[in-house]
């Protein structure tokens, strides 16, 4: 893959890799998806099924929310990082990508959402917990499982973004370089 053009067009790559790189598709198929939010909602069966863990859910519920609060403190921190290193020269290399300015800036968005989603729905959750049934454990299931999947594509996805990140950094000393490079040779 690392020797695709930078647009990549049907002639060149399957249909399969393709849906790869779509809207949904690249969320959908992120690695913090496809194993935090699984892994949440296996979390949620925690409280369904045990009472004694049920007893301790909306304290829980309160510490998910508080840790996905703090995770888009530190999206905010990366996006701060990712701003200070837009060059003029790094601008223009990113208009030329797939996708451009938006496309580069886009998992931090999608990261962000997820975690004040995330926190809004544990905090919720967390009020809302002793009013759920015990006996019903579906619902504990989805009241307790939402919330911590939420928790774990957050938390997932901000180790994401930061291999993202130093994605960008090393781009960035790239470009630099190369700029570095001419301007000695132009002299």
């Amino acid at each position: 893959m690392a020797d695709l053009p930078a647009t990549l067009s049907p002639e060149l790559v399957p249909e399969k890799v393709l849906w790869r790189y779509t809207r949904i598709g690249s969320v959908v198929l992120s690695y913090d998806f496809y194993i935090g939010v699984p892994a949440g909602l296996l979390t949620g069966l925690i409280p369904a099924l045990s009472n004694a863990a049920a007893t301790m859910a909306s304290a829980l519920l309160i510490a998910f929310g508080g840790a996905l609060a703090a995770i888009l403190a530190v999206v905010v921190g990366f996006k701060t990082i990712f701003v200070a290193l837009m060059t003029e020269e790094y601008v223009t290399a990113l208009e030329r990508a797939e996708g451009g300015i938006k496309a580069a800036v886009r998992p931090y968005l999608i990261v962000a959402w997820v975690c004040g989603a995330g926190a809004f729905l544990s905090f919720a959750a967390a009020v809302s917990w002793p009013a759920v049934p015990e006996h019903a454990w579906w619902l504990q299931w989805i009241v307790f499982g939402v919330p911590a999947a939420l928790a774990g594509w957050g938390l997932l996805g901000c180790v994401s973004l930061v291999g993202l990140s130093n994605f960008h950094v090393e781009q960035r000393a790239t470009l630099l370089r190369a700029i570095r490079e001419v301007r000695r040779l132009n002299r």
